[in-house]
């Protein structure tokens, strides 16, 4: 597992990197491209300085045009993700960890039902996946976390960096959970909440909270109680439904009115 952006590392060398790379299975082979490179600067698998394959190496591993390939990385070099040298000692390197919002797909639509679906699906599966991440994390796992809040904090007043710092944490736990499956699910369900992520961390009182959140987390991992986890993880997650709610103006959950329900559900009792 790679050590989390601005952690000092041993760079090795762009074949190493060589399994990060998937096959295009789309037909917007460009946007593909950049959307592969760029998720792996997100999740921290790429980082400033790393190296990458060669254009006709990235051709090989993606499975599309070398032009393909070659006019993903001018777009990212034009928007100073990706840095290309030239010469036998050049190549193609990441120049910096920050994502313009221009590189990132937006998430779906705002919609009430839509967004409530989706918090609903993250209860499902986030906890879950925190509790697996408190039992399979090493230490550099927690390293990797650590220094994402570090970024969530130097970046407090930059909102664009601050969200993405903020995701690089996720990503980083999801990760230590060690299950792709849910690690792929996870990555869809938090691009289609991008619009109530960039909501919730409007202002800079909203993101001294979110790393107060993180921290929060991060200590409930570490400590390992499933209990304590499932608790942390629900006051994470209510944060967001919360500005959700607000934002809509209605609750996610609509209680039962007293009519509709049972007498002894009323009174406390059963029979």
């Amino acid at each position: 597992m790679s050590a989390s952006p601005g952690v000092p590392r041993q760079h090795a060398g762009a074949e190493s990197r060589e399994p990060l790379f998937v096959p295009v299975r789309t037909r917007k082979a460009f946007e593909s491209v950049v959307g592969q490179i760029t998720e792996l600067i997100r999740a921290g698998e790429l980082q400033e300085g790393d190296a990458l394959p060669g254009e006709r190496r990235l051709a090989e591993l993606m499975e599309v045009s070398r032009p393909t390939v070659r006019a993903a990385v001018a777009e990212l070099a034009d928007a100073g993700v990706l840095e290309v040298r030239p010469g036998r000692a050049g190549g193609i390197r990441v120049s910096s960890m920050w994502v313009p919002d221009q590189l990132v797909e937006s998430g779906t639509e705002l919609r009430a039902d839509r967004t409530f679906e989706l918090l609903e699906a993250r209860r499902a599966i986030e906890p879950r996946v925190a509790q697996l991440a408190a039992l399979r994390a090493n230490e550099e796992d927690f390293t990797a976390m650590r220094h994402s809040i570090d970024l969530q904090t130097e970046n407090s007043q930059d909102r664009r960096k601050a969200i993405q710092a903020e995701q690089l944490f996720h990503r980083k736990l999801w990760q230590a959970a060690g299950n792709e499956a849910l690690e792929s699910m996870l990555r869809k369900l938090f691009d289609d909440l991008a619009p109530v992520m960039d909501m919730a961390l409007r202002t800079e009182p909203d993101r001294d909270r979110a790393v107060e959140i993180h921290e929060h987390t991060l200590a409930t991992v570490m400590r390992g109680d499933a209990e304590e986890i499932e608790a942390g993880m629900d006051e994470h997650m209510s944060y967001l439904e919360q500005i959700a709610e607000e934002a809509f103006g209605r609750r996610r959950l609509r209680e039962i009115p007293a009519f509709l329900r049972a007498r002894s559900v009323r009174s406390g009792t059963t029979t």
